[in-house]
């Protein structure tokens, strides 16, 4: 058995972001997608020592961009025992199952194993309703909120702004000059107006 990488997050938009990153950065395949529960997803892949720890890394990394509170968890495992492998079902190449494992057996099973980056993202419309914003940070600062918006769109930045404390958001709020309000304006500010305010900014931006 190959190398197994493993990457635990909390949230499933931190799990997708870090099975993504994984699968560009480096020559492995995605095995599997699991909810542990209380939030926490696994992803996990397979391939050679190096590609896998390289994956893994990138994972890491993507995950810590969206927030670091986001990563639960890590592993790699150079030389699995051989009896691991009865816990993960890889796909090859075109989405096949492994010889020995009927399409049949996968179905009885229920297993979400060897699940594609775009079957994991395609989970995440399912859960929008339990779990709206998922891997919300404890902290959000400009920089962190700028990637957001690139990655995900305004809607997603200013819900998870609208997650934070109003003291937060006030804290986040000072790191922008460009807002129209400034310096007392934005210690009396209450979230309603701030998240305003940074929506207002961020929509002139793409303009």
């Amino acid at each position: 058995m190959k190398a197994l990488g493993l990457i635990e997050t909390k949230g499933t938009l931190a799990a997708v972001e870090a099975a993504d990153a994984m699968v560009k950065a480096a020559d492995v395949t995605l095995v599997e997608k699991t909810r542990v529960g209380g939030g926490l997803v696994t992803i996990t892949v397979t391939g050679d020592v190096a590609a896998v720890q390289a994956a893994v890394d990138a994972g890491v990394a993507a995950v810590e961009r969206i927030a670091a509170s986001s990563l639960s968890a890590k592993l790699v495992i150079p030389r699995p025992h051989e009896e691991l492998e009865i816990l993960f079902t890889p796909k090859g190449p075109g989405g096949k199952t492994d010889p020995g494992v009927t399409d049949e057996e996968e179905l009885e099973e229920g297993a979400a194993v060897g699940e594609t980056v775009e079957e994991v993202v395609g989970d995440v419309v399912g859960e929008v309703e339990e779990s709206p914003h998922p891997a919300l940070p404890e902290k959000l600062d400009r920089q962190t909120l700028d990637s957001i918006i690139e990655k995900y769109g305004i809607a997603e930045g200013m819900a998870m702004a609208d997650g934070l404390k109003v003291t937060a958001l006030r804290t986040l709020a000072r790191e922008y000059g460009e807002l129209k309000i400034s310096g007392r304006e934005v210690s009396k500010a209450n979230k309603q107006l701030l998240l305003e305010e940074l929506k207002s900014y961020y929509e002139a931006r793409n303009d």
